[in-house]
């Protein structure tokens, strides 16, 4: 099995593929800067360079780029050929998501000027539209991808799933958030949301096409809520995860859909990278497809 991983120095992200490694699973991964993702993979307990070098491959790109993320969803380049279809990932994670920080003002809507005006303390993002961005050169890619099989049957029928990272906060209301976060989420989080919201609206859309589009195995959207801690996993012996305290392990995590969201306050990125891993790579996620699942703890 390879896992395509697109957004990997992230802190969930980066734990899936931890766990991803750790089980002997190949993996790919595109990266701006690859030895800043290495660099992050090594710290994780159990992670070692003979690991990586036997298992990861790293493409350095950018995710706005299609031909970075289309060389990335290609396990086998060697097929890449006029005479054969090329070979893809088993699976995508997407852990893409711009870079936050707070902010104490905000740009008027002013038509004739721009200047920015003293505001309540929320988050923005280096590029407010990244998700999206990225969501549509995703989907591109796969599209150029498919163009190379004889049908779009033949291509569907070895499409990789995609599961995408979200974010709870999308219910009107904001009604899959505990009712003292509400005001937190209003006020100082809808920039990155209206980001991740436009991301599952354009999966949506895709999906929607049934026979006719690219995602041929399906989308998984995880929204998680409030996220704590780092991106490094617990850990790691014998083949095992060693020292986990009650609220690590996949017993503490709730889950609910759209329809029935699980409430709670917080859970931690490596929490939902396990939870990922556990549930989509290696239980290979078909009991999710289509679903909005919220993961908390």
């Amino acid at each position: 099995m390879t896992i395509a991983f697109l957004g990997a120095t992230g802190g969930c992200a980066n734990a899936c593929l931890a766990y991803t490694l750790l089980n002997g699973h190949k993996a790919r991964a595109l990266a701006r800067t690859p030895s800043k993702l290495t660099t992050l993979l090594l710290e994780q307990p159990g992670i070692t360079q003979e690991i990586l070098n036997n298992q990861l491959e790293i493409i350095q790109g950018d995710a706005t780029d299609m031909e970075s993320i289309a060389k990335t969803l290609i396990a086998n380049s060697d097929s890449n050929s006029a005479n054969h279809a090329p070979t893809l990932v088993n699976s995508i994670i997407s852990g893409l998501g711009g870079a936050p920080s707070v902010s104490f003002s905000r740009e008027t809507k002013c038509p004739t000027s721009k200047f920015r005006v003293p505001a309540l303390p929320h988050i923005e993002l280096s590029n407010p539209n990244v998700t999206e961005q990225t969501t549509r050169t995703l989907l591109a890619a796969l599209r150029i991808i498919a163009s190379q099989f004889e049908s779009l049957e033949a291509y569907r029928a070895v499409a990789p799933m995609v599961t995408v990272i979200s974010t709870t906060g999308h219910l009107p209301g904001n009604k899959d958030v505990p009712l003292l976060f509400r005001p937190m989420y209003s006020i100082m989080l809808p920039i990155p949301h209206a980001d991740k919201l436009q991301m599952e609206r354009l999966l949506d859309e895709e999906a929607g096409l049934g026979e006719k589009g690219v995602l041929g195995a399906g989308v998984v959207v995880v929204r998680p809520s409030f996220l704590t801690g780092d991106h490094r996993v617990p850990v790691w012996e014998g083949g095992a995860a060693e020292g986990e305290t009650k609220g690590d392990g996949l017993g503490s995590v709730r889950v609910g859909t759209e329809q029935d969201p699980a409430i709670g306050y917080t859970i931690s990125r490596a929490l939902v990278g396990k939870w990922i891993f556990e549930e989509i790579v290696r239980g290979g996620g078909k009991r999710w497809v289509g679903e909005k699942v919220t993961i908390t703890c």
